[in-house]
């Protein structure tokens, strides 16, 4: 998805989240010690207005499994 794209994607979450308190966009896995570096890319260029807001977490896990890799989504 181009940036611009990324941008739309991000206003919108962030005119939900302003009308639901509780949403939260959660980004599960296991980041292999790169976790700062990830979090700042994704920040800065594809969800900057929700992670302002403080509606973007980020869940250290490890073994995540990715059921839409595995249906070949992706």
């Amino acid at each position: 998805m181009s940036i611009g794209g990324w941008k739309a994607v991000d206003a919108l979450l962030d005119v939900l989240a302003g009308r639901n308190p509780d949403f939260r966009v959660v980004f599960r896995g296991d980041f292999a010690g790169d976790y700062h570096a990830i979090r700042q890319h994704i920040e800065i260029d594809y969800l900057p207005l929700s992670s302002l807001g403080g509606f973007v977490e980020f869940e250290q896990v490890s073994n995540v499994e990715n059921r839409l890799f595995k249906s070949g989504v992706l």
